[in-house]
C-alpha cells in the first residue's frame, strides 16, 4: 500500500481511467489482490494500484 494508509486522500493519475484527476480517499485495501479501496463523493467506490494513485496535497 506503499506511503497511503486509510484516509489519506488521494487523486486518481491514471489517465486512462475514467476517474482520472478525481479527488477521493482510500478507505480499504486489499492485501490479497494488492488492491487499493477509494471512495468518490458519497456511494461511489473503486479499487486501484498503488501506480494509478498519488496521494493529494
Amino acid at each position: 500500500m506503499g506511503n497511503l494508509k486509510i484516509g489519506t486522500m488521494v487523486t486518481v493519475v491514471d489517465e486512462a481511467d475514467v476517474m482520472k484527476k478525481q479527488i477521493g480517499v482510500v478507505v480499504y485495501f486489499d492485501k490479497k489482490r494488492d488492491k487499493i479501496l477509494v471512495r468518490f463523493g458519497g456511494q461511489q467506490q473503486l479499487y486501484y494500484a498503488l501506480n494509478q494513485l498519488k496521494e493529494y496535497q
